[in-house]
């Protein structure tokens, strides 16, 4: 399936849009499209979160864009991600106000349940900036909502990547091989991108002894507030589907990352787990053991010294995948494609570009992967390391990178000031 035809219009886009001036709130998108100049031949490799905002920012600030996917249809599981108050802003600035609105909804308010023998519990409030959304419905509704001067191929592998002095030549599954100013590597955990390029996957993701085991349950879920519960050896989060009569429930159980998976038995464990976190949660442990919407992914982190070579540069998952639990990848994916975007704008040599990039990004990532790491391995007890000691180098975590956080800060004052 492809939108070369729609290609083929580019010439008429851009002229049309040549007298067009941007309004958005954000200042670091108002701009004279008459001003700019075609900036180059980009492929953006992944159809995902990061690979659709990086086709609509880099075809926003002046790239010929290509975007490939290897899947036909690459949304096909139905499972819940968030969207912080800053992906929120971000896909708003893409012109996505109407994807928010009917794609999302606001996240619940949160019970947290913990203890041994005497079931504990507190609430609090995410507030107003945190939406959830079904992956594949948000996810085909920003296809969608890709440019339609942005060159679109699905089905279509990427096989190889040779540098040149002055473009990259990828060569794809059917043969074909074309050439590019830069190549964007947004392939997800298991980017071809990276492993062609930066390093292969086994020495760039971190994995810890942890299965998340993903549930549909259709079942409405009592009371509609979510539940956070770290107990017996596990972590398990359960949120309600505003959009049905639904219930997610993903579990982080520790399994041996040699060890082969037993799904039935993986499954009646967590379901008996969420039937003792409160008579409320009967109802769903019961509609979980009977759901056929079952699917099993391994905690990953990818943690790499350099997100880009050459011309070259990973974005989203396939540079700093966080992992699901951490409720962070649209923040990661959406914001990061702008700054990418932003980087490239401000400057027209690759390297200064990919450093400002990475400059932006790295402290959020590097953040939030150990504290993620931290706190799943802290409520599961799957490292030795103490208690104390975890709750202690996750404070460390926070102060090593306020300096960067506060930076960061201060440069988007300047720019709203602007």
């Amino acid at each position: 399936m492809s939108r070369k035809i729609r290609g083929l219009r580019l010439g008429a886009v851009r002229a049309a849009a040549d007298h067009t001036v941007l309004n958005y709130t954000d200042k670091s998108v108002q701009f004279v499209k008459a001003r700019r100049m075609m900036r180059g031949r980009v492929l953006v490799v992944g159809a995902g979160l990061a690979g659709c905002a990086a086709a609509w920012w880099l075809d926003h600030y002046g790239w010929d864009v290509v975007l490939v996917d290897k899947e036909l249809d690459p949304y096909p599981s139905s499972y819940l991600l968030q969207l912080d108050a800053e992906a929120s802003r971000v896909l708003r600035l893409m012109g996505g106000a109407a994807i928010l609105e009917e794609a999302t909804f606001a996240a619940p308010e949160v019970s947290v349940r913990w203890g041994a023998r005497r079931l504990r519990e507190f609430t609090f409030d995410t507030g107003s900036g945190w939406r959830l959304a079904r992956r594949a419905t948000l996810l085909s509704r920003l296809f969608a909502h890709v440019p339609a001067a942005v060159d679109t191929r699905m089905g279509l592998g990427l096989d190889a990547l040779e540098h040149r002095s002055d473009e990259v030549v990828a060569r794809f599954s059917d043969g074909s091989s074309e050439a590019f100013d830069m190549v964007v590597g947004a392939d997800g955990l298991h980017s071809t991108v990276r492993d062609l390029t930066v390093a292969p996957e086994s020495r760039s993701v971190y994995r810890n002894g942890l299965t998340h085991v993903w549930i549909n349950a259709d079942v409405p879920l009592p009371g509609g507030r979510a539940v956070i519960a770290p107990r017996e050896g596990m972590l398990s989060l359960i949120y309600p589907y505003m959009d049905t009569y639904q219930t997610s429930v993903m579990t982080l159980v520790p399994v041996p990352v040699d060890a082969a998976l037993n799904g039935p038995r993986l499954v009646e464990q967590v379901c008996d787990a969420v039937e003792r976190l409160g008579p409320d949660m009967r109802v769903v442990a019961q509609a979980a053991r009977a759901s056929q919407d079952v699917k099993f992914t391994r905690f990953s982190q990818v943690r790499l010294p350099r997100w880009s070579t050459r011309r070259v540069v990973l974005l989203g998952d396939a540079a700093h995948c966080i992992d699901p639990v951490s409720g962070m990848g649209a923040h990661a994916s959406l914001p990061g494609a702008k700054a990418l975007a932003e980087a490239l704008n401000e400057s027209d040599d690759l390297t200064t570009a990919f450093a400002g990039f990475e400059a932006e990004m790295r402290p959020f990532a590097q953040t939030a992967q150990s504290i993620t790491a931290r706190a799943v391995e802290f409520s599961t007890a799957t490292r030795s390391t103490s208690r104390a000691a975890a709750l202690a180098g996750g404070f460390g975590d926070l102060l090593a990178t306020a300096p960067a956080t506060a930076n960061r800060l201060l440069r988007r004052g300047r720019t709203a000031r602007a």
